[in-house]
């Protein structure tokens, strides 16, 4: 309901073809179906460096890394990802995938995955995901020099996430983007929450937004990408 019904209003009711929007390989973290169409760089919150490119119109790789200030690099956080998108017809899109996360020099996790995402009419986007933990600690004490220890629980096997975008009534370039997280289905309050607003240019998109963990915990979210 939040993230399907209240955006629907703020947004664009036309009757054109299915046009994607520029980044349409991803919502705001969570990848959508689509390929990667050449290449992009950025940065999520000024700390975390990502990338990635499109090899043809089917396989996507992408990775990033953390570089927080005073952490050492044992402590940063990385990811590689590879993506095939199986399939693409009458607006809806399939893909495959799987995501290496390094949480820490300590904890390694690989996640498989699988995405379909649907484009509507009037240019709103809908994508499903579904992820499994393969491999990884259920409890890892995270050491983050020279902060200390947190602790960190993901027991569950299974998680899934809802992404959405839409164009903004009356706003060029400019797209609400929502998603919403569960990285453990057995416990269904573990929850992330993200709104943002996206300024798409020719080459550079902006995302300025918040995130709410169920913690609680909410926080400022910002990503720029630099298309090439």
């Amino acid at each position: 309901m939040l993230i399907v019904v209240t955006p629907a209003i703020l947004c664009a009711q036309t009757t054109d073809s299915v046009t994607a929007p520029i980044d349409d390989y991803r919502h705001f973290i969570m990848p959508s179906a689509k390929p990667i169409k050449g290449a992009y760089a950025g940065f999520w919150e000024l700390a975390f460096l990502q990338g990635g490119v499109g090899l043809g119109d089917m396989i996507s790789v992408s990775g990033g890394v953390t570089i927080l200030p005073t952490v050492a690099f044992r402590s940063q956080i990385a990811f590689l990802q590879a993506k095939a998108t199986l399939a693409e017809e009458e607006g809806v899109s399939f893909a495959v995938g799987v995501n290496l996360l390094r949480l820490t020099s300590q904890y390694f996790y690989v996640h498989p995955f699988l995405a379909a995402t649907m484009e509507m009419q009037n240019e709103i986007r809908y994508t499903g995901l579904i992820f499994i933990k393969a491999s990884g600690e259920n409890f890892p004490i995270v050491d983050v020099a020279p902060y200390g220890q947190f602790s960190f629980s993901y027991g569950s096997l299974l998680g899934a996430g809802i992404g959405f975008d839409a164009p903004i009534k009356g706003i060029p370039d400019t797209r609400f983007v929502a998603e919403i997280w569960n990285h453990d289905l057995s416990v269904p309050n573990k929850l992330a929450l993200l709104a943002a607003l996206r300024i798409e240019g020719k080459h550079l998109s902006s995302d300025f937004g918040i995130m709410y963990f169920t913690m609680p915990l909410l926080t400022p979210v910002a990503n720029f990408v630099w298309r090439f």
